[in-house]
């Protein structure tokens, strides 16, 4: 009955073993982004979400994934796609920093400064200590600029 215990255990550790983590498979997307193999690493940040479905980190790395992607292809369904994932980022943490000033970026570079005030202002207000705060502030009063103009 001992043995029999022991190998249990042994087989359930060795199990544990060969499964990866959403943080090994959002650390190989990773990887794969820094080689512009945009794809793979959306597909591999995509196993990680299926893993860790509430991860902030994981949709932020997707929408940047797509950032990236769209920039090569200028595919408007990837800004769509860069969009959506930034915000179930922010759904699933509405604290993550972070996907706030991402969306931010989007909408000030891409389709209007005015929309990118909010998640701007957001993101300062969860992390006032935050080092781009000055080019934040600057980027705010420029979206407010553009929506006096008009």
């Amino acid at each position: 009955m001992r043995k029999f215990a022991v190998c249990i255990f042994i087989l359930f550790f060795m199990s544990c073993q060969n499964k990866r983590s959403s943080v090994d498979l959002f650390t190989e997307g990773e990887k794969l982004f820094k080689q512009h193999k945009y794809d793979e690493a959306i597909a591999k940040y995509e196993e990680g979400l299926k893993l860790s479905p509430n991860s902030a980190v994981g949709h932020n790395l997707v929408g940047m994934a797509y950032r990236f992607k769209y920039n090569a292809l200028k595919d408007p369904s990837l800004r769509e796609k860069e969009i959506a994932a930034f915000n179930k980022a922010i759904e699933v943490d509405s604290t993550f920093w972070i996907a706030y000033i991402n969306l931010g970026a989007t909408y000030y570079y891409n389709i209007s400064k005015e929309k990118a005030i909010p998640y701007f202002e957001k993101a300062l207000v969860l992390n006032p200590a935050n080092p781009e705060r000055e080019e934040l502030e600057k980027m705010i009063e420029e979206g407010k600029a553009k929506g006096k103009e008009q």
